[in-house]
């Protein structure tokens, strides 16, 4: 074979070989935008990754070909979004009556158990003898779909556009009870942003139908032939990564958001623990995480009373005083 046939056959060969791969190139994970809303400690901009429940879609729709885009605005504009085809879908979300219209819903992400929260006292310990909640208040967060028989319970309800505003409600005593997550809920109470004693609030109890229910959380998608065809893919990469421990890994995440501060005695041993007029109330192990109420203003020496609230161990949620000189910045 001539020098002159083998280049062309060579060229021939290449141009096959370049017409092969334009025509089928190496498939990429396509970009899905998921409407949500900060729903703490589930989901939020704030927090590593977008949350535990955001890194749950980005592990298993990226096992299905996919990469989540997660949009954060408020719940009614997330469903708007689906609706209108803005975003493929919505999460982490109930199973509602009320979308029963346009949704489809993946198997549950994780399960989740709405409860009552209120002020400890007669009024909380009497709920859970009634077989109805007439004359209650009930603050609600604006966008969450509730369970039936709190719906039909007689209570009369308010609507608040986040948790921590649910809760003010109630510290103000503008409101009985907030029906919220259990897990969110004590995130809320034992955040640093809430400005009560955390302890002085708790869950009804004894639960019951009326008073709690666990579901799961779901990503919601549009009920379309594409709907249809993602929620078959999704749920078969969930099977797959809840057999995972790094499933299990962000289960056992889901705990109030992180420390400020942690206290450290200067002196080695517990730090020591005072109430607002500075008289020592007890100790706690040096590492207790807190968070600052307020800084002291002036120039405050090394035994300056500071006001904290602790977040974790037995006193999680009390609102204390600790010496400054006793207080490591953990988390600017």
């Amino acid at each position: 074979m001539s020098v002159v046939m083998i280049a062309v056959v060579l060229a021939l060969c290449l141009a096959l070989v370049l017409a092969v791969v334009r025509a089928d190139p190496p498939e990429r994970s396509q970009p899905l935008q998921i409407s949500t809303s900060e729903w703490l400690p589930y989901i939020s901009p704030d927090l590593p990754n977008n949350g535990p429940v955001a890194e749950m879609l980005t592990e298993i729709l990226g096992r299905a070909g996919y990469t989540p885009v997660f949009t954060f605005s408020t719940w009614p504009l997330a469903e708007r979004d689906v609706t209108n085809g803005a975003s493929i879908g919505m999460a982490p979300v109930i199973v509602s009556a009320s979308r029963d219209s346009f949704a489809l819903y993946t198997e549950p992400l994780l399960d989740f158990r709405y409860t009552l929260i209120g002020k400890k006292g007669e009024l909380l310990d009497s709920v859970a003898d009634r077989t109805d909640l007439d004359g209650l208040r009930i603050a609600r967060v604006e966008g969450y779909q509730y369970w039936d028989e709190l719906d039909d319970s007689g209570a009369t309800f308010s609507d608040h556009p986040s948790s921590l505003a649910a809760f003010t409600a109630v510290m103000n005593d503008e409101a009985d009870l907030v029906a919220e997550g259990a897990i969110a809920g004590r995130a809320v109470l034992e955040g640093p942003s809430f400005p009560d004693d955390a302890t002085a609030y708790a869950e009804v109890s004894p639960s019951s139908s009326l008073t709690s229910s666990t579901q799961g959380l779901h990503l919601l998608l549009k009920d379309s032939s594409e709907g249809q065809r993602l929620k078959r893919e999704i749920d078969a990469a969930l099977a797959d990564f809840q057999r995972t421990e790094d499933y299990q890994r962000l289960l056992d995440s889901l705990t109030p958001g992180p420390p400020q501060v942690t206290l450290s005695a200067a002196q080695g041993g517990a730090v020591e623990l005072m109430d607002d007029s500075g008289a020592p109330v007890g100790a706690t192990p040096s590492g207790t995480s807190a968070s600052v109420l307020e800084w002291p203003d002036g120039t405050p020496t090394a035994q300056t009373l500071v006001p904290v609230k602790i977040l974790d161990g037995p006193l999680a949620g009390k609102l204390l005083a600790v010496r400054l000189d006793d207080l490591e910045i953990s988390d600017a």
